[in-house]
């Protein structure tokens, strides 16, 4: 992990205590209970926000109860990463609310993903601190076991998860065919979830990166929604000023099935022909357990060759 712009956090080590919270929906407290075992066989300690596995309305609790909870693990010394426990939606009703300059004076690990977004984004525009794209406590360590393909996947986004929040550089090989010239970019990877970016453009909490590699993923949306947040993004000027655009996972992004099946494809090549950058498919990222753990805003290089192309942060 490297960046000559933004504060990087502390690296986590072998014994440090890690708080799991929730900022927006209400994770199953069997999932948090095993999320919190598997973390512990792994050599750490955790600690779990008092409304972490709590319940009010659509979210797991009240908006002042869940900025204090934040808050409370953020100011507390003996806590060195903060990890939600899952996505879905509350974030957006308190990311104003929350000290971004005390979350770079903290210099903690903060790691989601989904409506986590929310924190990613914040985090680097208002406090030019790195966060964590990743994982969550009971989203991607919530299963008693792990068999068979469920294993594979989970091994792969542990094995990409430990080292980075470790401190240490990883890469990704990607398969994914495609038409550009082999080549070599450099420049700092951010994105995440579609819906959170373009909900955000036009406010303060929205980084103004020039030269990225952004990264895209949703779920549960159709592909002409999905395009229709793309052009969001390209009319604002967001797209034209990345390097390179990398499609995660779009999961259950299908057509509707009484019209046309505008798919995916469509909406992909639609984003091809408006952008002048490399799009390449296939990246290990979204609401899929095989998902990769990256440093939101760091620089990364992105090695594009045949039929294939390499991440490295």
């Amino acid at each position: 992990m490297r960046s000559s712009r933004l504060t990087q956090p502390r690296a986590l080590q072998l014994g440090g205590k890690i708080g799991i919270f929730s900022p927006a929906g209400p994770p199953a407290p069997e999932r948090v209970k095993y999320g919190v075992a598997a973390l512990e066989a792994k050599g750490f300690r955790c600690q779990i926000a008092d409304d972490a596995i709590g319940a009010y309305e659509y979210f797991s609790a009240p908006d002042a109860v869940r900025l204090q909870s934040f808050n409370k693990m953020l100011a507390d010394p003996t806590i060195d990463m903060m990890m939600m426990t899952r996505g879905g939606y509350g974030l957006s009703r308190i990311v104003h609310r929350i000290d971004w300059e005390a979350v770079r004076r903290a210099g903690k690990i903060l790691c989601g993903f989904s409506d986590f977004t929310a924190i990613n984004l914040a985090a680097v525009a208002r406090g030019n601190f790195i966060t964590f794209a990743g994982p969550g406590a009971a989203t991607d360590f919530g299963e008693a076991a792990y068999e068979g393909t469920a294993a594979v996947e989970h091994n792969f986004m542990e094995a990409h998860f430990w080292p980075v929040i470790h401190g240490e550089e990883i890469s990704v090989d990607v398969e994914s065919p495609h038409t550009y010239a082999a080549q070599q970019i450099t420049g700092p990877i951010w994105g995440s979830n579609l819906s959170l970016l373009s909900h955000l453009v036009g406010t303060p909490f929205l980084p103004k990166i020039e030269g990225g590699i952004l990264f895209l993923e949703e779920i549960g949306e159709r592909p002409y929604a999905v395009e229709r947040m793309i052009l969001q993004l390209y009319h604002c000027g967001l797209l034209a000023k990345q390097q390179a655009i990398l499609i995660g996972e779009f999961t259950d992004c299908k057509p509707e099935e009484t019209r046309f099946p505008y798919s995916m494809e469509h909406v992909v090549n639609t984003l091809r022909r408006i952008v002048d950058c490399p799009v390449l498919e296939h990246f290990p990222f979204g609401h899929v357990a095989r998902k990769l753990t990256i440093p939101f805003g760091a620089d990364a290089t992105l090695s594009i060759h045949e039929s294939r192309y390499r991440v490295q942060y």
